[in-house]
């Protein structure tokens, strides 16, 4: 396929996406909070082995504005990506979801899965709920970081809070200087859709929830979890592994919720080595 960035016009907006390296083609899904599909670009190594695709939620990034607010749901997101493949004339293609793209990487294969070759989770929940043994829980450790930080930046305008608040918590999850570095420099150069964002907290958290269909995912599925992951407990990447017939699972034992960043090497080795071998 074709390196670059392109436009795909749909009926009532255009979803804007980009293909770089080559190889077999691997979809990384974007999560639905808020921020464009491209923001993790030191995923970009993937593209010395795969095409990589990425596609920016409707009023992120490079697509349009959405005109119904039902748009900023997952099963919009999931209805763009599937258009994208039939777009691009890919009878199958490798999916992986980090977090919140997790979900969407998860209600995708199971609205297509005959399109999916393989799937990779990463940190991620099966559930919408999934706050318990997080920084939200008022037993985990770094809960009165979390309410701190909540609390400095609720004064401030939506946009600037949405920014400052993801800003800071995600470093909580950052393991080594050098990762805690990279989200801070990512997060300061966000652009943030709020109301994506409000649509997320008030409806998103509420509808999501996979438990239950899990054991209808029959496609060869690898969960890769941080033991030291705060945004979203690694309990639940066990669960995942559990339910999704065949999975495997992969605990990395020095990372938080963005392996690729504290420990770059063996995620890296793990995620290529299970999307061309199994």
């Amino acid at each position: 396929m074709q390196n670059g960035t392109f436009s795909l016009q749909l009926q009532t907006t255009q979803i804007g996406y980009s293909i770089i390296g080559q190889g077999e083609p691997l979809f990384i899904c974007p999560v639905s909070w808020g921020i464009d599909g491209h923001r993790w670009t030191s995923l970009d190594r993937l593209a010395e082995h795969f095409t990589v695709i990425r596609l920016d939620p409707r009023g992120t990034g490079t697509s349009g504005n959405v005109t119904e607010k039902n748009e900023y749901g997952i099963p919009t997101l999931v209805h763009d990506i599937e258009a994208l493949r039939l777009h691009l004339g890919l009878e199958r293609w490798n999916i992986m979801g980090q977090s919140a793209g997790g979900w969407s990487a998860l209600e995708y294969t199971l609205a297509h899965q005959s399109h999916v070759n393989k799937l990779a989770i990463v940190c991620s929940a099966p559930s919408g709920k999934f706050h318990k043994g997080t920084f939200r829980d008022p037993v985990h450790p770094s809960y009165k970081e979390f309410e701190r930080i909540s609390k400095e930046v609720r004064s401030l305008p939506a946009q600037k809070r949405v920014k400052a608040f993801n800003r800071a918590v995600y470093k909580l999850d950052a393991q080594t200087v050098e990762a805690k570095q990279i989200i801070d420099e990512i997060f300061a150069h966000a652009e943030f859709n709020t109301q994506r964002n409000q649509y997320f907290v008030m409806h998103e958290l509420n509808r999501y929830d996979v438990s239950e269909r899990l054991q209808d995912i029959s496609v060869p599925t690898l969960v890769i979890g941080g033991k030291y992951d705060v945004h979203v407990s690694p309990a639940w990447s066990g669960v995942m592994a559990e339910r999704i017939p065949g999975a495997q699972l992969f605990m990395m034992e020095h990372s938080g919720h963005f392996p690729w960043l504290d420990e770059p090497l063996p995620f890296f080795d793990s995620l290529i080595h299970f999307m061309k071998n199994g």
